[in-house]
This record gives structure tokens, C-alpha cells and sequence, in this order.
């Protein structure tokens, strides 16, 4: 609409009519409203209600007979302007006879096109936006419900564990059964409230770790299972987050399926940050009876879920059993970890 203002001012400045008055104001406004009301009403009446509501017959019919109301008031506005200035009697002079669609006409009807047209694009691309918003947004909420039900299902299954081990050595030592339920209760206040966040400082994930290993360490004699650890430093975890409970499946495995009393049992338990990765690895016996056990139990289908919310295909995971031994050899990002509730 501007641009065709300034056209006409353009055109006005050559003559001697001013560049702009009221009659050309009006003018133009009249020649607008037709395109103006095919807009209004395509917009906000025939896309919202037909269009995306799937009934595409009645939108091309209804989008038909308002292009047609629209052009036939501009041509009626036309003809009556063609008369009123003796437009027939020049045009049978010059060509001999009316033009069968005159041109300004016929680029009338080409606009009327042109705006429904630009207008259903346009409509198309925002509604594909939306769309796209709409899903990422049931997407990130689906995962946060996966995530925090995977969490839930490995809360009660560390908790049922601890609970056994202390339950066993309430016979053989009291006073160390004392000890552990208070470890125990550390472990706890961590779980409910430090790892309900969606990220966790490394630092304290690897505190709860030792919290957790000093625990298997006073249920087992020295003697009989040997626990080695290789941590970083709070140097080297400065800075680095991760979700919490991460590695606390694959450490439980490690003492459930991987420590006998009758033979020598160890557990071994390392943690590296370098190149922006965090790299964990847990290293476990095996012995004749354990040989047959399964390492897909509900916790370890549990991590490999969650990882794959979480990270997608930026994480690796390898297993490896052999006759005496097993480990886990976990690879994640140290720093990409999205801000979901997981």
C-alpha cells in the first residue's frame, strides 16, 4: 500500500495536480478495502475454522466464492467509474470497441489470488511452527515423566539393597551395622534432595561414591574383598556436572554379582576427566556361581534408557565379561548435559 502511494506521488509530481490531497487519499483507500477485506476474512475466518480443521472442500469452495465476491464489488466499482468518466466512448474511439476484461481488472483478480495465496503460505508456515513447538514441548515433557520414573525405580532398588546388606551384618557386628545405617542416612539425604536436581557438580556425585564404597567396605572383610578406587581431584571435576546417580547401578552390580565369601573377591572403581569427557570405569570379579547371572536386570536397562534420554548417541557404553572378571566402560560429555528434569 505505501509503495503504491509513492508510485502515485511519483506519477502526481509530473503534473499539475498536488502530490497528495484528500480525493487521492480516498482514492486509494477504496481501491484497498476490496483487497483488505479478502485478507481480513481469509485470515481470520476461513483458515482458522476450515483450513486447520482439515475441511479442505470448504475451503476452496468458501475461498472461491469470496474471491468472486470480492472481484465482482471491484468490478462493479470499476464499470461505475468506467461510465462516470466517459471511459467507453475514448476506449471505442481508440480501439474500436471495450475490451472484454479491461487490464486494470484483470490485475484486480490477479491480486485477489496473490493475497489469498501469500496469506495461506504464510498461515502454513507459522502453523508448521507451531507445530513443531507443540511437539518439542509433549517431547521434553514425555522425557522428564521417563526420567522421573526411571529415578524412581532406582531409588527403591538401591534402598532395598543397602537395607539387606546392613540387615547382614547387624549378626556378625552390631556396632559396624550402627556405623553403615548412619552412612546409609548420608547416602539418603543426598538422594533426596542433592539428586533431584537435573545436574549434579562431579564433585559431589564422586562424594557420594565414597560414601557409598566405605559402606561396601565395612560390609565385607579386608581379608576377603579388596575395593580400589582412582578418582579425580576437586581440581579436575572444577566445573564439571553430570546427572546425578549415574554411575550408582553399575557400582551395585559390581558388589551384587561380582563378591564371594568363600574366594578372593575385588571391586575396582575409577573416574578420569580429560578432553571434556568424563570417562567411568568399574572393574569386578566373577566367580563359578555368578558366571550365569544377567547384567540386564532392571537397573542396568534403566541407565541405558535414561543415558539415551539424555545424552542421544553422544555417550558410549561397553560391557565386557570374560571367565574371572567384568567391566563397565561408560564415556560421557562433562559439559553438554541439557537442562531437563531428568
Amino acid at each position: 500500500m505505501v509503495l503504491c502511494l509513492l508510485d502515485v506521488m511519483r506519477a502526481r509530481s509530473y503534473t499539475e495536480f498536488p502530490v497528495v490531497d484528500g480525493d487521492l487519499l480516498r482514492h486509494l483507500a477504496l481501491g484497498f478495502l476490496p483487497f483488505l477485506v479478502l485478507f481480513c476474512v481469509n485470515n481470520s475466518l476461513l483458515i482458522p475454522r476450515l483450513l486447520f480443521r482439515n475441511r479442505y472442500l470448504a475451503y476452496l469452495c468458501a475461498t472461491a466464492v469470496l474471491v468472486a465476491v470480492v472481484w465482482g464489488c471491484q468490478y462493479f466499482r470499476f464499470f461505475q467509474n468506467f461510465v462516470e468518466h466517459d471511459f467507453p466512448e475514448r476506449a471505442m474511439r481508440r480501439h474500436g470497441r471495450p475490451p472484454l476484461l479491461p487490464f486494470p481488472l484483470f490485475l484486480d483478480m490477479v491480486y485477489d489470488f496473490l493475497i489469498v495465496g501469500v496469506n495461506l503460505a504464510i498461515a502454513l508456515i507459522f502453523q508448521r511452527f507451531d507445530d513443531k513447538l507443540e511437539k518439542e514441548s509433549l517431547m521434553k515433557t514425555n522425557v522428564e515423566n521417563q526420567l522421573t520414573y526411571l529415578k524412581a525405580q532406582i531409588n527403591p532398588h538401591f534402598y532395598m539393597n543397602m537395607l539387606n546388606n546392613i540387615h547382614g551384618m547387624i549378626d556378625i557386628n552390631p556396632e559396624r551395622a550402627q556405623d553403615m545405617l548412619i552412612g546409609m542416612s548420608n547416602l539418603m539425604r543426598y538422594m533426596l534432595y542433592d539428586s533431584s536436581q537435573p545436574r549434579i557438580a562431579l564433585s559431589a556425585e564422586i562424594g557420594f561414591m565414597q560414601n557409598y564404597l566405605n559402606l561396601m567396605r565395612q560390609r565385607y572383610p579386608e581379608n576377603k574383598v579388596q575395593i580400589s578406587t582412582s578418582l579425580p581431584t576437586d581440581r579436575e571435576t572444577c566445573g564439571v556436572s553430570i546427572p546425578p546417580l549415574l554411575f550408582l547401578v553399575f557400582i551395585e552390580n559390581a558388589f551384587k554379582h561380582g563378591i564371594s565369601y568363600r574366594s578372593e573377591s575385588y571391586v575396582s572403581v575409577r573416574v578420569e576427566v580429560s578432553e571434556g569427557k568424563v570417562r567411568f570405569l568399574c572393574l569386578n570379579s566373577l566367580h563359578p556361581l555368578s558366571n550365569d547371572r544377567k547384567h540386564d536386570g532392571i537397573g542396568l536397562r534403566n541407565i541405558n534408557q535414561r543415558l539415551k534420554l539424555i545424552y542421544g548417541d553422544r555417550y558410549t557404553l561397553a560391557t565386557d565379561a570374560s571367565d574371572k572378571a567384568y567391566s563397565v566402560n561408560l564415556t560421557i560429555p562433562a559439559h553438554e548435559t541439557p537442562d531437563i528434569g531428568n
